[in-house]
């Protein structure tokens, strides 16, 4: 499920479209367990709290996360 959002305050930049860990599981191929503990230690990108059992991650950021693996791959390559 994706939940877009609004940027604050500047109401014409493009929203911030946030997913759920369905989608997180699906673009980065990991595990619910292993995205929790990369969050923990500071490896992957941090939840947005929606609610009291509720999260969501910024796309952008999690793709960003996957490009980045990509290029470091490419580094060591």
């Amino acid at each position: 499920m994706q939940t877009p959002m609004r940027n604050a305050p500047n109401n014409d930049a493009p929203p911030t479209e946030l997913i759920a860990l369905p989608e997180v599981i699906k673009i980065t191929g990991f595990k619910t367990t292993k995205i929790y503990d990369m969050v923990n230690k500071g490896a992957f990108p941090k939840k947005v709290h929606l609610g009291t059992r509720s999260v969501r991650w910024v796309k952008a950021e999690v793709l960003q996360w996957a490009t980045d693996q990509m290029a470091a791959r490419e580094q060591r390559a």
